[in-house]
Formats: C-alpha cells, sequence, structure tokens
C-alpha cells in the first residue's frame, strides 16, 4: 500500500538534513595549519612592509645599507611563503606513517554518525521509507539518462571540456574569443559567432552535467541510509 504523500515528503525532508560526516583534522593538521597561516601572514607583512620602503625610499643610487634590508626581507618572505606551503606537506607525510589507525578511526566515526542518522529515520512507516527510496531511485535515474544523452560515459565529461579548451585554442585561443566577442553578432562575423557559442554551449553543457552528478551522488547517499534501516529492521 502506497503510503500518504505527506510522510513520503516527510522522509525526504529528515534525509535532506542527512551530510556525510565532515572530516576533522588531527592535532598534526591543526598545528601545521597554524603554522602555514602565520607564516603566509607574516610574508604578506614583510611584502608589505618592503613595498612601502621600496617607494618611499628616494635616494638614487640606493645605499648599500638599504639594499641589503631589501634583499633581507625579500629572502624572508620567499622563505615564509615557501613554508606556509610545505608544512601541510609534513603534516601529511607524518600522518602517512599512521594511516592503519587513522582509517579504523575514520570508518568508525562514519559507522557512529550514519547510525544516528538511520535512528531518527527509523520512526517513519517501512512504507514511507519504501516510497522515498522509490521516489529517489526514479531521480537518480532520471538523472542518469538526461547526461546520457549527451556524453554517454562520465569520463566524456572531461574530454568534452578539453575539447572545449582545445577548441578556443585551435581559433586563436583567447584574443580571438576577446575579438569575436568585440565585434559581436554580425554578418561579417557571423561564423565565428557561431562557433564561439557552439564552443560555450558545450562547455556549460559539460558543468551542467557535473553538478548533476553531485545531485545524484546526494540522492544515493540518502538511499544508502535508508537501506541502513531496512537493514536494522530485518535484524
Amino acid at each position: 500500500m502506497i503510503p500518504p504523500i505527506d510522510r513520503t515528503i516527510q522522509v525526504l525532508e529528515e534525509l535532506s538534513r542527512c551530510q556525510p560526516r565532515k572530516v576533522r583534522r588531527t592535532g598534526v593538521e591543526n598545528k601545521a595549519r597554524i603554522i602555514a597561516n602565520w607564516c603566509m601572514g607574516l610574508s604578506t607583512l614583510l611584502m608589505i612592509i618592503m613595498a612601502g620602503f621600496v617607494f618611499s625610499y628616494d635616494t638614487r643610487p640606493p645605499s648599500l645599507y638599504a639594499q641589503l634590508f631589501v634583499m633581507t626581507m625579500s629572502i624572508i618572505s620567499m622563505l615564509l611563503a615557501i613554508s606556509a606551503l610545505i608544512a601541510p606537506m609534513v603534516a601529511s607525510l607524518l600522518l602517512a606513517f599512521r594511516w592503519k589507525k587513522l582509517s579504523l578511526e575514520g570508518l568508525c566515526d562514519d559507522i557512529r554518525h550514519e547510525q544516528a542518522m538511520a535512528d531518527r529515520l527509523a520512526q517513519y512507516e517501512s512504507a514511507a521509507l519504501k516510497d522515498a527510496h522509490y521516489w529517489l531511485s526514479r531521480k537518480i535515474r532520471r538523472i542518469s539518462e538526461r547526461t546520457g544523452r549527451f556524453f554517454g560515459e562520465k569520463t566524456a565529461v572531461i574530454g568534452l571540456l578539453a575539447t572545449a579548451y582545445s577548441f578556443a585554442a585551435e581559433f586563436g585561443g583567447f584574443e580571438w574569443i576577446s575579438r569575436t566577442l568585440v565585434a559581436g553578432f554580425q554578418m561579417d562575423n557571423l561564423g565565428n559567432t557561431v562557433l564561439l557559442g557552439a564552443g560555450a554551449f558545450l562547455l556549460g553543457v559539460s558543468i551542467g552535467s557535473i553538478l548533476l552528478g553531485h545531485i545524484a551522488a546526494r540522492y544515493r547517499y540518502q538511499i544508502e541510509i535508508i537501506e541502513l534501516v531496512d537493514r536494522e529492521w530485518r535484524y
């Protein structure tokens, strides 16, 4: 028996609040992030000080001390900027030696998180959950069919984006695009306008397909939560 549609909508509203667990940073990652932020901030500050000194210094030629000051500030600023990039890499390298423990902790946290969402859904009737499962599956199927009309395979999205870029580069790159946009829709520029429009259409369809893929992935996650509730009822 199909449940009242309002109960199904209530289930879907509850599912809309179900989100995958956000990965928490470890202590090492937090420290690396703090170090990187401080290094980047100090590097920016030194660059501002150095730029202000250069613009305000009017002695020509500059003295040896002025040159040493600018060079020292530049080197320190660059070293700090490089440190801001290296700090997260070092943290990732250190965590690589603890991958077994971290993967187990992540799995346990995912189980607890998804089990809590399944417990909230368990208050609804089985028929309402099955009906929500049906509508979500139907929506995913429609999205897949819609994107398949243009691409057939998911990997074609990347290929189409590359084709659109190559398409523009073949006809003169971004300079050709700017000239075509400036010329506008004119009879003597009709060919370029049509080509540019076709490239823009392909790029837009590619981006739209990627966004639809994200929506479908969200619906699949919601279906997994429903299946988790069904698994509990079986046992």
